[in-house]
């Protein structure tokens, strides 16, 4: 009798969490991991999936995606289980006014594990409504957040053109009532210069677009700024969110080179950034990999350091009793260019492959499955009375 409803043999297993990096397999019983060794017999497997040359790691967990708000946001199918992310994170698209709309219209109807930072507007994101200050109200907000701790994660500032400090002051204030975290998105201006910014910030707390040309991490002197140095000393994180316009080599090449890589590898996703500059999330890893970044690295930070980001230690593991969520990569060695993004255009670096998501397992249920690893030849399709009138 078998003893997994599904196994996965002859992978490449990485999950930070346990210190796994080499060949395993890993056994999957209902909606958890049951097993993580070497040598399981095929015979246990009630459904086998041969992954030799492939990693098999955590499902992908993308802190920074957009499933509401804006015109450009995607459904989380789409731009999750293609690209072996099985949790996502809407990044700001609902405020405490429209996030109960947003959990019956998308949240509910998604078999991708959906999370939520709500915006400090109760609007949301929709249109100018970012700049109403009327509207950024920290008591409602951080209640909102305690009513649906399940789903609601914390706090996100975005988009704020006014002089002052009220929209990253007041998103800090409500993460600090409901025991979250608040995520930034805010370029420099006169009045707010970035290394006060990062001052109101404090441990948890984070920056996205770490790498965006439009907030530059790298000086004249081609060195990391000092203050970014002295934020993540002070626990604050930051955060890839490559999107369409926030992504660039010249900032992350040398951030890395000085040994200041991101916490989280995340997307930014919308409809204008999927094609333009790429930035699913198999592929953002694949410019990390490119720069130079061992892989053990790029997965626990787009596994486990989010999950831990944002308070889900369940997830970003293959810790047996956790939920199966796995994704298994393949990595596709031909040369290939790989797009930024941002103010200077869509630049390229060069590099000698990309990784591609095979399989993308949810709850112990495959989800996608590109080259058919887990499906029969379609020579054993059962016979049938085909005489039919």
């Amino acid at each position: 009798m078998p003893t997994y409803d599904l196994l996965i043999k002859n992978g490449h297993v990485i999950d930070t969490v346990n210190n796994i990096d080499g060949l395993m397999d890993v056994g999957v019983a209902g909606r958890s991991v049951a097993a993580v060794e070497a040598n399981i017999p095929e015979s246990s497997g009630r459904r086998v999936i041969d992954a030799a040359g492939m990693y098999v790691t955590p499902g992908l967990v993308d802190m920074h995606a957009h499933a509401t708000g804006f015109s450009g946001s995607m459904f989380p199918e789409e731009m999750c289980f293609p690209y072996g992310v099985t949790t996502m994170v809407d990044c700001g698209g609902s405020g405490w006014r429209t996030f109960d709309d947003f959990n019956a219209n998308v949240i509910k109807k998604s078999a991708v594990r959906v999370f939520a930072l709500l915006n400090i507007v109760g609007q949301g994101m929709e249109g100018d409504v970012e700049q109403n200050v009327e509207d950024m109200d920290t008591e409602l907000t951080a209640a909102k957040i305690r009513q649906r701790s399940d789903i609601i994660v914390g706090v996100k500032v975005a988009h704020f053109q006014g002089r002052g400090w009220e929209s990253i002051d007041r998103g800090v204030e409500a993460a600090r009532l409901s025991g979250s975290f608040c995520l930034v998105d805010q370029n420099s201006k006169p009045t707010r210069p970035f290394d006060e910014m990062l001052k109101r910030l404090g441990p948890g707390d984070g920056v996205t677009h770490c790498f965006g040309y439009g907030k530059p991490i790298i000086g004249n002197d081609g060195k990391v700024k000092p203050h970014y140095l002295d934020a993540r000393e002070r626990g604050v994180i930051f955060d890839v969110g490559h999107g369409n316009n926030s992504f660039s080599f010249s900032m992350a090449k040398p951030s890395l080179e000085q040994g200041f890589p991101p916490d989280t590898i995340s997307t930014d996703m919308h409809r204008s950034s999927l094609h333009t500059s790429r930035a699913q999330m198999t592929e953002v890893m694949s410019k990390f990999l490119a720069m130079g970044m061992p892989i053990t690295e790029v997965v626990a930070r787009s596994t486990w350091e989010p999950a831990k980001a944002i308070n889900h230690t369940e997830l970003g593991t293959l810790t047996p009793g956790a939920p199966a969520d796995i994704a298994i990569l393949e990595f596709q060695e031909r040369p290939c260019g790989l797009s930024d993004s941002g103010p200077t255009g869509y630049r390229i670096m060069k590099a000698d492959g990309r990784l591609i998501n095979q399989v993308t397992i949810k709850d112990g249920s495959v989800k996608f499955d590109y080259d058919g690893l887990s499906k029969d030849d379609w020579v054993d399709t059962p016979k049938t009375d085909l005489n039919l009138p």
